[in-house]
């Protein structure tokens, strides 16, 4: 609990800086435009990035209006671009620069998005803390024998009421459950954040995760089935008229 709330802290603690450029996803594809008065065709040269210069030498030619269309692969590192486009009549040139912010999304930090994810996650912490709480050092056995006896003969009642009890008392399969819903909400607020680095590390321990989700389910299972056994069982042994 101390970790996620640490994280929580560290990633808010960023700053919220609008690019001053044109934003763009990355290693997807980019297509743009240009304008010129007076060129016939224009050449997008090369692209400064973070990992260097990048050749390209794409010409384009129309009538005011020029396409380039750079692929996603030249996008790969986070961080700005931008394009040198050398623009001609055959007579005149002129150069200049179209640039982009290339983040993990492709869009600006969502505020909104980050207080609701962030909101979310302590509203699964709350429930967390009262399971453990209500549910902390309770005798399993004699919660049971308490709802049978009460509902007087009533197995299906004693089934499902004796069910809802013991389901909440399984902290280790409810944590477990919980825990990947804020791995999720965690996922969604660092996509938010565009952090790659740790983005990469959140989807690598989701996928662990996941993958012990699949074991809870299906532990989830078992116990539904053994819950039905015990409380065959223990109706049977308190007289109310179940035959085993």
């Amino acid at each position: 609990m101390k970790k996620i709330m640490f994280l929580l802290i560290m990633l808010f603690s960023f700053s919220f800086i609008s690019a001053s450029y044109v934003t763009h996803q990355q290693d997807v594809d980019y297509n743009f435009s240009i304008t010129s008065n007076f060129a016939t065709n224009c050449t997008l040269k090369n692209i400064n990035s973070p990992r260097g210069i990048i050749d390209i030498n794409q010409t384009s030619t129309g009538d005011g209006s020029f396409n380039f269309n750079v692929f996603g692969e030249n996008y790969s590192s986070i961080g700005t671009y931008c394009h040198n486009i050398v623009c001609t009549d055959g007579t005149t040139t002129t150069s200049g620069d179209e640039c982009i912010d290339v983040n993990l999304s492709g869009v600006q930090k969502n505020t909104t998005l980050i207080i609701a994810d962030i909101f979310l996650i302590l509203i699964i912490c709350v429930i967390i803390l009262i399971l453990h709480n209500n549910y902390k050092n309770k005798s399993y056995k004699d919660s049971n024998s308490s709802i049978a006896e009460s509902h007087n003969g009533n197995w299906g009642k004693t089934f499902i009421k004796t069910m809802g009890e013991n389901l909440m008392r399984n902290s280790f399969l409810w944590y477990y459950s919980l825990g990947w819903i804020i791995l999720i909400i965690l996922k969604d607020l660092v996509y938010n954040f565009n952090t790659q680095e740790i983005y990469t590390w959140f989807v690598f321990i989701l996928n662990i995760y996941s993958f012990g989700l699949f074991l809870v389910i299906v532990t989830w299972i078992g116990f539904l089935m053994n819950h039905f056994k015990i409380v065959t069982d223990m109706i049977d042994d308190l007289n109310l008229g179940v035959e085993k």
